[in-house]
């Protein structure tokens, strides 16, 4: 199968999955169907909701553009501050970069859950888990004219 069919396949499961609610289905006889209509904005929804990914590579590559280091010394850099960032929030240290964010560790206590499948109740363990707060700059940045 070619990687244009396949794409279209994926796109058409998608676009029937989030089509497959009540108001969307027509009554046809005794049977019911979906119009065409409906599969093509669905289809048009599902391929607009996700955004572009800007994988690794591309982002060692910019800073390479940006800052005239060689794209192995890039990686390097932002390997650097990928590890430090996670060694220090790990060490419960709050991270302030300004302009940019804040990175912290968010302790979560031990509760009590429910098995969605069978009601029965759990013990969830305490955990920790870090998070990333944008700042005004940044919130500002991705929200124009707002």
């Amino acid at each position: 199968m070619s990687a244009y069919r396949f794409l279209l396949l994926t796109l058409s499961i998608v676009a029937f999955s989030t089509a497959f609610t009540a108001q969307n289905i027509q009554s046809v006889g005794s049977r019911r169907a979906f119009t065409s209509s409906t599969l093509q904005a669905a289809t048009k929804k599902a391929t607009a909701a996700q955004p572009e990914n800007f994988k690794k590579g591309e982002f060692v590559s910019s800073i390479a553009e940006k800052t005239g280091m060689t794209k192995t010394d890039s990686e390097k850099a932002l390997n650097a501050v990928i590890e430090t960032i996670m060694e220090e929030v790990a060490a419960g240290k709050k991270i302030n970069l300004t302009g940019f964010g804040t990175f912290k560790l968010s302790h979560r206590n031990a509760r009590k859950g429910r098995n969605p499948q069978t009601g029965e109740q759990i013990d969830i363990k305490a955990s920790n888990s870090p998070s990333f707060t944008a700042s005004k700059a940044f919130k500002e940045a991705v929200n124009p004219g707002r």
